[in-house]
């Protein structure tokens, strides 16, 4: 009876024993999969994570002034940028060089993961003669494209502050809320374009025409009243009238965004 007890005994330790080794294992197979989940990019911003990535290794030869047409200074330019742009590369399976949604698509996932292209369909992998993306770097881009490749935070980190907010002085101040604030007498209220009743995107002006015209910067009067060149008559003075012009870079940036679709982003 004893040896059968001791028996018994044994037989419940080594079951205790297995089943405190599967839970282990368990566990260890969960603190993976959360490692792996923390390595995986979550959402990302194209400004905090995919601009300093071009900064670092693209625009050294995508500058605005490259013979190739693919400025990565400004890569949301409608004519030289990347958006849905055509791959200079014609013969490339990738003929596009972003496509907002589909990383494997684009041309640029291809030409930053590949290092055995064709010379002559896809030229050189980039960046070229400098070492290549890191694997977070890869992660970001693709996660960046995957969430639609969007501008983010150009109008409140870049446009809203050119304008100002009407009430601080300095950069936060701008260079045309000093005059076009909110209950001012006159004119649009340029702490917020899209205000529907005093901003400006697709409002009218007191000039004709709508103030901003997204798409189109040429037809956007607040656009043609800061750009620094000659107005005609009807269009009043040019802008802004008691500040300092808005620089070139300044224009530009204001001149893109419009460009872009002037999105509230």
């Amino acid at each position: 009876m004893g040896r059968i007890f001791s028996m018994v005994l044994s037989i419940l330790a080594v079951t205790m024993l297995l089943a405190g080794c599967g839970a282990k294992a368990e566990q260890a197979g969960t603190e993976k999969t959360a490692e792996e989940t923390a390595e995986t990019p979550t959402e990302v911003s194209f400004a905090a994570d995919v601009a300093p990535i071009f900064a670092a290794k693209c625009n050294a030869c995508h500058h605005p002034d490259n013979a190739v047409k693919v400025d990565l200074t400004r890569p949301f330019h409608p004519e030289l940028g990347l958006i849905n742009r055509p791959n200079t590369w014609t013969n490339s399976s990738r003929p596009i060089l972003v496509v907002p949604g589909d990383p494997d698509a684009s041309a640029l996932i291809w030409k930053v993961e590949q290092s055995d292209l064709e010379l002559k369909v896809d030229g050189d992998p980039m960046p070229w003669h400098i070492d290549p993306l890191t694997d977070r770097e890869l992660e970001n881009l693709r996660q960046w494209i995957l969430q639609g490749a969007e501008d983010d935070d150009l109008y409140r980190g870049t446009i809203s502050r050119m304008m100002g907010d009407g009430v601080s002085l300095g950069s936060r101040g701008g260079k045309c809320a000093y005059c076009h604030y909110p209950g001012a007498a006159y004119g649009p209220d340029l702490t917020d374009l899209f205000d529907p009743q005093r901003g400006s995107v697709n409002i009218s002006s007191d000039f004709g025409g709508a103030r901003i015209v997204p798409g189109d910067p040429e037809a956007s009067v607040l656009f043609i009243k800061v750009k620094g060149e000659p107005l005609p008559p009807n269009l009043g003075r040019p802008m802004p009238l008691h500040y300092e012009r808005l620089t070139a870079e300044e224009n530009q940036v204001l001149r893109d965004w419009i460009a872009e679709g002037a999105k509230n982003n």
